[in-house]
């Protein structure tokens, strides 16, 4: 007997325009608990685009974002943050000229428990909290075995630390849904093969569900469960990783070719 999986985020009929362009069109999609699930699409299918309306950095002409059956449509991206959603983006945006534990620190704040006057004071409440975040910090270096950077800039870090900084720093926030956004950006083969067994580790260490947008198509065939393809801002096909490989649309959208060896 198959136990259906609870639905973490859903899209209904997710639509955006700018003027009279539409972006993204009537965009349909579930991650249930525990999903891996690729987005893919030529450049400017409209990827990021959803990327944006699910975190709330875009609000939606039409259409429903909902995160554990609750609307999320037009609030803050930190209030969004804040209910379990975080994201790392395809151009690195740590803050660069802080300390690698101050990245995470800073991520952790999201669920400190003192007040601007505790702060101000510094009183024993303040000092629990930020040892609490200081242990918790240290914590998610190890995992990532960055711990040893600790009080290095970030900025210092070789590129591929920084990747992995930047995913620990969104799971500082205990997220329930984590959005990847080209993560294998830069990297060379060995770094895209160990960010490969990363991220099914993550989401079975977290036990959290992983949406990303990835061109590398090695990385997407062998992490996705599921992929959705979008073109023109529309989804053209959605499946398994097998059956998106054989999809003479999917085919057609990236090359123009209805060649069955293109992907």
């Amino acid at each position: 007997m198959t136990v259906d999986k609870k639905i973490i985020m859903q899209t209904k009929d997710l639509t955006i325009r700018f003027g009279g362009l539409v972006a993204v069109n009537n965009f349909n999609m579930k991650i249930e608990e525990g999903e891996l699930i690729g987005i893919i699409g030529p450049n400017g299918a409209g990827k990021t685009t959803i990327f944006n309306m699910i975190t709330g950095v875009y609000v939606p002409t039409s259409g429903s974002v909902d995160l554990e059956g609750k609307s999320i449509v037009g609030q803050h991206v930190s209030h969004i943050t804040q209910k379990g959603i975080a994201r790392t983006f395809q151009n690195i945006r740590l803050f660069k000229d802080l300390s690698v534990i101050d990245n995470i620190k800073l991520a952790a704040h999201y669920r400190t428990n003192y007040s601007l006057f505790d702060s101000i004071i510094r009183n024993k409440k303040f000092k629990n909290e930020e040892e609490r975040i200081y242990n918790e910090a240290m914590e998610i270096l190890k995992i990532f075995g960055l711990e040893k950077k600790s009080t290095l800039l970030a900025k210092n870090l070789p590129y591929g630390e920084q990747r992995r900084l930047e995913i620990a720093r969104a799971l500082a926030t205990r997220p329930k849904l984590l959005l990847l956004d080209e993560p294998a950006a830069g990297m060379n083969p060995k770094e895209t093969n160990d960010l490969t067994e990363l991220i099914r580790w993550v989401r079975d260490h977290f036990k959290i569900s992983i949406l990303l947008i990835e061109h590398d198509m090695k990385l997407v065939m062998n992490v996705c469960e599921r992929i959705y393809v979008v073109d023109h801002g529309e989804e053209i096909a959605m499946g398994l990783p097998k059956e998106i490989q054989n999809n003479k649309k999917v085919i057609e959208a990236y090359l123009g070719t209805s060649d069955e060896e293109a992907l």
